[in-house]
């Protein structure tokens, strides 16, 4: 998948499948979303594929897509996920205009669609191997299978949704991480087409974890802050799905470890990105500036604490947890 909005630069990866005190942490209710009403559906094709055009509240939908049961979820799901975008840290805003989201049946049609909106930066986002990307607020995607597909959306769709509504990007390790914690989700067992999302809800970033844990492969805090995933691409694919699985244990590390004490700093952080208050100067020092704009920890102590949290994720036994959706963490 890759990210990219109007100021940042091309960010490819691979999906298989300041310093203040802390209040009390909020507590994160499951993002149940009732099914919303399709608000129009309308004939559409696109290079002589037949297909649709879905309105939904928030979306407008083009796809190719021609699994059925798949096609009554989609419209739910992106209803769903951006509730989830907009509450599951702390209260953000409205996006200001519709989101566009293209789903293709197939990736040669997504692949045609890329080199019609891409244009001549097209090839770097061909290198993609599943799912799709979002740029300057557009998601493009193809269908990789009704899981996955739904998984890519959802953290494509944050992108999407930061793209459109904030003022100011986050850091790449903050965007990265919270799109990665979006993707986890369940099927309600009261309503099959409604997802239940939960961060812990995936196994791909789990595996992807412990496989990197057990080798000794993960980076310190400090380098995780500072990497660039469109490097980590050109050097090495298990580099890059290893990033993606450390910032998305970094997202549950900041919203829960310790009580959930580092989690208003998160929180602050996000706010200051949709009002455009996370401004250059707050960076001067690097990523250890910016760690300390928001945590009072110092970085060395926060890598020693993020290292025993990632320890205790992947400890035996929390692969079952993993599945069930469940908090490894948990007694």
């Amino acid at each position: 998948m890759m990210r990219a909005g109007p100021a940042a630069a091309p960010i490819v990866a691979a999906l298989a499948l300041v310093a203040c005190s802390a209040p009390a942490p909020r507590a994160a209710s499951p993002a149940v979303l009732h099914a919303p009403s399709v608000v129009s559906r309308a004939p559409w094709s696109f290079d002589g594929h037949a297909g649709a055009m879905i309105r939904t509240a928030s979306y407008r939908l083009y796809t190719t897509e021609t699994d059925p049961n798949l096609m009554l979820q989609v419209p739910v799901f992106l209803e769903a996920a951006l509730h989830r975008y907009r509450t599951a840290v702390t209260p953000l805003p409205e996006p200001p205009m519709t989101l566009d989201t293209f789903l293709m049946g197939t990736r040669g049609e997504w692949e045609t669609l890329t080199r019609q909106v891409m244009g001549s930066q097209a090839p770097a986002y061909l290198l993609i191997q599943r799912g799709g990307f979002s740029s300057g607020g557009r998601a493009l995607l193809w269908s990789i299978g009704p899981h996955d597909t739904l998984s890519i959306a959802a953290h494509e769709g944050w992108h999407q949704y930061t793209q459109r509504t904030f003022r100011g990007a986050l850091p790449v390790w903050a965007e990265e991480g919270l799109a990665t914690y979006m993707e986890g989700f369940l099927p309600d067992p009261a309503g099959p087409l409604r997802p239940v999302f939960a961060g812990w809800a995936n196994v791909e970033r789990f595996d992807q974890l412990r496989a990197a844990a057990q080798r000794n492969g993960l980076l310190s805090l400090p380098d995780l802050l500072a990497a660039d995933p469109q490097t980590l691409i050109e050097r090495s694919t298990d580099d890059t799905l290893t990033y993606y699985a450390q910032v998305w244990a970094l997202a549950h590390f900041l919203l829960e470890s310790d009580n959930g004490r580092l989690r208003h700093g998160l929180e602050v952080m996000l706010d200051d990105a949709a009002e455009g208050r996370l401004r250059r100067e707050r960076a001067l020092g690097g990523a250890a500036g910016l760690w300390g704009a928001y945590w009072p920890d110092p970085l060395d102590r926060a890598s020693l604490e993020y290292g025993a949290f990632v320890e205790r994720v992947v400890r035996l036994g929390s692969r079952d947890r993993i599945l069930a959706g469940r908090s490894p963490l948990a007694p």
